[in-house]
């Protein structure tokens, strides 16, 4: 029986006596949903546009159509309907939006465009891929931006729904056709009339790959494919079936990567004909309960009369009729055959989707320049600006120009003022004596003492003085008087030890501070003298010795009786005598003189140039690139713009600056031509 429910999913009727109930599900499609109703049957006034409806426990659709017809006499009331997964084209991506790539996997996609719903109905189940594409969407419901997220894998999958939950849930899964069989037709058991098509009209072993644009801006997959713009497949296909070229356009691509793997999906299933099945079947399932026996999209199928594995793609039934079925067995899936052919759907993204055009245009500056200071030119290529063609310069240096100057004069020496001289008295005083300050004088005491005996210092006993001398050479004899010619010498064998005494007075100090002995010893010597007139001297040369006191142990000290001091200052005055006297200051007869040097007057307008430049460095947001070898030169600055990735910087304003080797005037005329995209900014 089919339930139905209003707009807040609140079940409202049963609708028992509906007929004639037909239920088609079609792989990646939007499934339907159909039924009647006697026109006599109250309930039909319950029925409404966009009311839910479920059979059992199936999925749920919603109203869309109610068409009133007779049959055998009778009015009947005929209702369509459309799956749930159909909601989301009343929501819509308005203007354009590009997301995913790199780091952006299939699921995150999946739910970008499911936030996009103004009220959460769906929700993400499963995702049994994990690629990374991007995608681009530009005034498109929320339904069609959801198939296209995995039109371009180039293997099977499908979606599926859960709505007996809410939010409901879809489902992203894999077909893996080397999976055991989960179905089975068999000849003489569940088959009823079988039917066979092959479509060969759409085979494909050549296929070139366009986006967005046109002409030499148009996108392709070069870029990505190794400079090639198409994918060939296999050369067995090749063989089997010749070099069969197709050119697929999509202008919803804007990236090379993404359409190249939409391509590649596109030629897989192109490369063979689709080979299309239709078998009326007993749907057994409703007898036996068997897992095998029950048919669902996308499950794994064995044709057990050839041995044919396949899955299905599309199942028909009649839920109120028990036992016929209708299933569809494709070797792919309608959408990605159908692509290519599909005029109406190239026809409605080439009007929705924006294209652009080719753009060229020009800027220029005029600029004096020297060696430090160049002349710049700032330029700005938009991100809306998918292909850059050429960025081209011409560059002319011509002498520095000045556009006036000052008027010249010849300089003079002026008398400006003159004095004769004179006597001036500054001021005048009459002298006088002057009392600064005066005392009364007085005796004053400033220190006093009452006297003691004090010790200064002590020496400790037996302290030794020691002093030294070098020797020298003493006269121990006086002159002999005797004149005699004889010469006598006199030897000694042995030392000779003279002992001499501190005297005083020519007494002995027997003991006392300061008593002490000299000793003196003298190796054997002989002395040699004549008769005559002569002296003896000995010589103490070799002799070094010291002098030893030995000082007893002793007081020092100073006996200080009580005094004071006193100052005695008589009375007394201080004056200073001013005497009478004048101030003057005598200026003589001068005159005062400015000379002015020659010096400019005014402006002179004209053109002035200075400098003669030949050459110039070219600089990029001051990075230097190159050097311009002429005063006038043409040069592709396309190179020069390259980031490390080989793409010319989007966005962002870019500084040109020539810098001349004198000083110049620089004519700057800079060319850019690309395929710029109408997706940005205002309409002012």
């Amino acid at each position: 029986m089919i339930n139905l429910y209003d707009l807040n999913r609140k079940k409202i009727a049963v609708l028992d006596n509906a007929f004639e109930i037909d239920e088609t599900k079609e792989i990646n499609s939007v499934y339907s949903f159909e039924f009647s109703m006697p026109s006599t049957d109250l309930k039909n006034d319950l029925c409404q546009k966009y009311y839910y409806v479920r059979y059992d426990e199936g999925e749920l659709y919603r109203i869309t159509s109610i068409t009133k017809s007779s049959s055998n006499g009778q009015q009947i009331i005929r209702y369509f309907c459309e799956h749930v997964i159909a909601t989301l084209i009343d929501d819509v991506i308005f203007g354009l939006e590009t997301f995913g790539n790199l780091g952006f996997y299939t699921s995150d996609a999946i739910n970008y465009i499911l936030s996009k719903q103004s009220t959460m109905r769906w929700v993400l189940g499963t995702c049994d891929f994990n690629r990374q594409f991007e995608y681009t969407l530009e005034n498109e419901n929320l339904l069609a931006g959801l198939f296209s997220i995995a039109n371009r894998f180039d293997v099977p999958y499908m979606w599926s729904y859960d709505t007996n939950v809410f939010p409901w849930k879809v489902s992203l899964k894999a077909i893996d056709t080397t999976e055991k069989p989960l179905f089975y037709i068999r000849a003489g058991k569940n088959i009823l009339e079988p039917s066979e098509t092959e479509e060969t009209a759409e085979i494909c072993t050549k296929l070139y790959c366009l986006g967005y644009g046109d002409g030499i801006n148009q996108l392709t997959i070069k870029s990505v494919n190794n400079g090639i713009p198409y994918l060939l497949a296999e050369q067995e296909y090749i063989d089997r079936y010749g070099l069969i070229s197709r050119i697929f356009t999509d202008k919803r691509f804007t990236d090379a990567q993404s359409l190249k793997e939409r391509g590649q999906a596109l030629l897989n299933e192109l490369k063979t004909p689709r080979m299309t099945r239709e078998f009326d079947v007993v749907d057994l399932y409703e007898l036996t309960k068997a897992d095998y026996d029950k048919a669902e999209v996308g499950r794994i199928t064995l044709l057990t009369d050839d041995n044919t594995k396949t899955y299905i793609t599309k199942i028909t039934k009649r839920l109120d009729e028990a036992g016929d079925l209708k299933i569809e067995l494709s070797t792919k899936t309608a959408d990605i055959a159908s692509s290519i052919a599909d005029l109406a759907d190239r026809q409605r993204i080439n009007e929705v989707y924006s294209q652009g055009a080719t753009q060229i245009y020009a800027q220029s500056v005029q600029a004096n320049a020297t060696t430090e200071k160049g002349a710049i030119l700032s330029f700005f290529i938009p991100a809306e600006m998918k292909i850059v063609n050429a960025v081209k310069a011409k560059i002319t240096l011509n002498r520095f120009r000045s556009y006036s100057q000052a008027t010249a004069g010849g300089g003079e020496n002026i008398v400006s003022s003159s004095d004769g001289g004179s006597s001036v008295v500054a001021s005048n005083s009459g002298g006088s004596s002057t009392i600064t300050s005066s005392a009364g004088g007085s005796s004053i005491a400033t220190s006093e003492a009452a006297g003691d005996a004090t010790i200064t210092s002590t020496s400790i006993n037996q302290q030794s003085m020691t002093t030294e001398s070098g020797g020298g050479k003493t006269a121990t004899t006086g002159t002999s008087l005797g004149g005699g010619d004889a010469i006598q010498t006199e030897f000694s064998q042995g030392s000779v030890t003279i002992r001499a005494n501190s005297l005083t007075g020519g007494t002995q100090l027997a003991s006392g501070p300061g008593s002490h002995y000299h000793n003196l010893t003298l190796p054997q010597f002989n002395t040699t003298y004549a008769s005559g007139s002569h002296a003896h001297s000995l010589s103490l040369s070799r002799f070094a010795h010291s002098h030893t006191v030995l000082i007893e142990s002793h007081n020092h000290w100073l006996t200080i009786p009580g005094h004071n001091h006193t100052v005695n200052i008589p009375s007394h005055s201080h004056s200073v005598s001013i005497p009478s006297h004048n101030h003057s200051v005598s200026i003589p007869s001068h005159t005062h003189n400015v000379n002015i040097p020659n010096h400019t007057h005014g402006i002179v307008q004209g053109i002035f140039e200075f400098g003669s430049p030949t050459s110039a460095d070219l600089y990029i947001n001051g990075v230097k690139k190159a050097t311009i070898p002429s005063s006038s030169s043409e040069i592709d600055i396309t190179q020069y713009l390259l980031n490390e990735q080989g793409y010319v910087p989007r966005g962002s304003w870019i500084n040109l600056e020539v810098k001349p080797n004198d000083l110049s005037y620089v004519i700057i005329n800079l060319f850019v031509q690309g395929f710029i995209q109408s997706a940005g900014g205002g309409t002012y």
